[in-house]
């Protein structure tokens, strides 16, 4: 019998007493997989990074070039609300082409949590808990809570950009061209708030909503970005 989503979060969080946090922290964790218990080494055969344009004239442009950087990471504070149940979480995500990796954490660093995978295949692990494993993190997803999360355009929204396999239902972007609102497959994503990384504009802030088919409540995802790296 597929777990509900608040049971599912105990599993991923068990062992962090001070928080009882929603299984929507897996939305988090099923985005990313690696090979062990280390972030994916991003020093082999990485490519040079493009450089930023001056200003965001060519949105089409910008969002391309944007979009096929693969050698990045990631760092902040993952607050999530379900129906009933909200909490934080840390996170560490780090994405590269053939394999990516989240680690996700309480305070202190209890309750440590890993997603691993490659291509082909999708894990997640904890501690004295069985690992579950997926060909994909959306089955991986599906599989454990019963329900679809959009992952692969996840990969996207956190860079501040549409994912190129979905259409985009509506879109609101500041004065200086980056995106301030976005509606895509289902999703209501907004950027409250923006960094200079490297020459580019890339989200500090990032909320997420999605409302339940069956319920009259959402999903909301609150992204604090303390840290980026672009490689």
């Amino acid at each position: 019998m597929t777990q509900t989503p608040t049971r599912f979060f105990a599993y991923c969080l068990s062992s962090v007493p001070a928080i009882r946090l929603p299984s929507a922290a897996t939305i988090l964790l099923l985005l990313t997989a690696c090979a062990g218990q280390q972030m994916p080494d991003s020093a082999q055969q990485t490519p040079p990074l493009p450089a930023a344009p001056s200003a965001l004239t060519q949105w089409d442009d910008y969002r391309t070039v944007l979009g096929n950087i693969a050698h990045w990471q990631v760092q902040g504070k993952l607050g999530i609300r379900v129906p009933d149940h909200s909490g934080s979480v840390y996170f560490n995500w780090k994405q590269l082409p053939e394999q990516f990796a989240i680690l996700l954490n309480g305070p202190l660093g209890q309750g440590s949590t890993w997603v691993r995978g490659t291509d082909n295949q999708v894990s997640l692990e904890q501690a004295g808990q069985e690992a579950r494993f997926a060909a994909t993190a959306e089955q991986l997803m599906y599989n454990t809570l019963g329900w679809w999360l959009p992952v692969s355009e996840l990969n996207y929204w956190v860079k501040g950009i549409p994912a190129p396999n979905q259409p985009v239902n509506q879109s609101i972007h500041y004065e200086d061209g980056t995106l301030q609102t976005l509606q895509q497959n289902g999703w209501d994503i907004s950027y409250p708030r923006y960094q200079q990384i490297d020459g580019w504009q890339l989200p500090g802030k990032v909320v997420a909503r999605h409302r339940l088919a069956d319920q009259d409540s959402d999903i909301k995802l609150t992204f604090i970005i303390n840290q980026w790296q672009l490689h």
